[in-house]
């Protein structure tokens, strides 16, 4: 579960590791959001494993940086057509046409549009449809 803007909530526990089998692989995809194993502490590409309780973690923060010309082209691919919108019809008429731009709107005008963010923060919340 990922719960944006937020920490990562610890949904493995050190006890539940312990009853892995021995051998046994975890891979935090949350580690850039603090983990969602108790066990979790970032490593990085050239140390990228430790063990606890003989079971494997891999907690690399920033893993698609072991793959950069395929992640940089997959995200090129998927980030374009926004990209493109936002040029062709501006910021403010893009996000009123695209629902799914729009959620990807964190600040508008000096105010926290995104609810999750302004949690994580303690600011205040102003929906972006109060906004544009």
């Amino acid at each position: 579960m990922l719960i944006k803007g937020a920490r990562a909530p610890k949904l493995v526990t050190h006890e539940m590791i312990g009853t892995m089998q021995p051998g046994s692989v975890l891979v935090d995809v949350a580690v850039d959001q603090g983990g969602c194993f108790e066990t979790t502490h970032a490593t990085t590409h050239s140390n990228p494993i430790f063990l606890v309780d003989d079971v494997i973690h891999y907690c690399v923060a920033n893993m698609p940086g072991a793959v950069p010309n395929t992640s940089t082209r997959a995200l090129n691919n998927a980030t374009l057509p926004y990209m493109l919108k936002l040029a062709n019809m501006g910021a403010e008429a893009a996000v009123k046409a695209d629902p799914t731009l729009a959620k990807g709107v964190n600040t508008y005008r000096g105010a926290m549009t995104y609810p999750a963010v302004a949690e994580a923060f303690g600011l205040e919340y102003t929906p972006l449809t109060a906004l544009v």
